[in-house]
């Protein structure tokens, strides 16, 4: 009996374990659908570049 319950328990652990990485895997794919259809600011630099050396 005591081993079905281990069993039990830990099966338990097993799935919050999968829910949890399920969780996180869905997180990742609508993150990266938001930072690929977000709008970006332009690609200019905020300074222009200066030439020559400076310090």
């Amino acid at each position: 009996m005591s081993v079905l319950a281990i069993l039990a328990i830990s099966s338990i652990f097993v799935l919050a374990a999968i829910v949890g990485l399920a969780d996180a895997f869905v997180h990742f794919v609508c993150w990266g659908a938001t930072r690929l259809t977000a709008p970006r600011a332009a690609d200019e630099p905020v300074q222009a570049a200066r030439h020559g050396i400076t310090a």
